[in-house]
Order: C-alpha cells, then structure tokens, then sequence
C-alpha cells in the first residue's frame, strides 16, 4: 500500500508528456543547437527524475518512519516507486512524440488539453490501480515482497522498452518534427 501510494501520488508529476509540445514554433531551435536528438530528450528525461525523485524520497522516507517496515520493504519500496517514476517520465515523454502539438497558441493548449497527457496521466493511475488488483487476486499465492520485486522488474523492463524505443525512433521522430 506503501508503493502504491507513492506511486499515486509522483504520478501527479507529467512533465515529459507536455515537453516537446511545449517547444512550439521554436522547436527548430533543439534541432540546430550542436547536440543531438537523444541529448535532448533525455535532458528531458532528467529534469523530470529531478523534479520527481527529490520530493519522493522525501516522501518515501516519511513513509518509511511512519510505517517503521522491515528492512526489506525499506529498501523495495524506494525502489518500486523510483522504478515507477522512470517508467512514468519515458512513457509521457513516448506519448508526447507519438502525438505532438506544436501548432498550439496558448501555452495550456500542450499542458492542459492534449491527448498525451490525458493518456499518460490517467494511465498512470490505471497502472497503479492494475497492480493494485492484480496483487488483490494473487494475495493467497504471492509474498507482498515477491510482488513488489516483480512489479519493480516489470516496471524496469518496461522502462528499457521505451528508452530503447525513444533512442532508435524518438530521435528520428523528434528530428521530423
């Protein structure tokens, strides 16, 4: 319950899903600059963990004094909610270059209306919500502890997919835009 609410609560934080979309008309700028596509996404990337992993591990820690766990749930549910904020940062940031908006004329267009984020802000509640369910039926046959590791590793797993699919088609998408 610990994870899931850390989880719910960073899911708060979608700042990759509006990034490209925020660049506008200057997004001719990021692609003259003398970096590549990949430098920029992932400087996207990382100012999401940033602005995410600090205010969570301060979270997390609250958490972990309040609900004094084992050791091992101390130390897995950092790192289930870590996973779960890595995860959440390249899914938005997937999302955005799927479905851009750079024709918008008001900065809350990219933010607040676009289908990115709807799409990555309430899927990430369902993603909390289908791990929640899935833990609820296979309480009987799986140890809280071996569900959170495979949760983490399944959150892990998916977070390569999409760094890798950020890195080979991103890019070529970012470069067309």
């Amino acid at each position: 319950i610990a994870a899931a609410a850390g989880c719910i609560m960073t899911s708060m934080n979608d700042m990759t899903a509006p990034s490209v979309s925020l660049e506008g008309k200057n997004l001719w700028l990021l692609q003259v600059f003398p970096v590549s596509s990949w430098q920029v996404l992932m400087a996207k990337v990382k100012m999401h963990l940033i602005l995410t992993l600090i205010p969570a591990g301060i979270m997390v820690i609250s958490l972990e004094v309040v609900l004094q766990p084992s050791l091992v749930f101390a130390v897995l549910i950092p790192w289930a909610v870590a996973s779960y904020i890595l995860f959440m940062a390249l899914f938005g940031l997937s999302m955005n270059l799927k479905m851009p908006n750079v024709t918008w004329t008001n900065e809350i267009v990219p933010i607040k209306q676009s289908m990115c984020v709807m799409i990555t802000l309430f899927g990430s509640w369902a993603l909390v919500m289908a791990m929640a369910g899935i833990y609820w039926i296979t309480r009987k046959y799986l140890e809280p502890f071996t569900f959170l590791l495979l949760a983490t590793a399944i959150l892990l797993g998916g977070a390569l997919i999409l760094l890798r699919w950020i890195k080979k088609k991103g890019t070529k998408v970012f470069e067309t835009l």
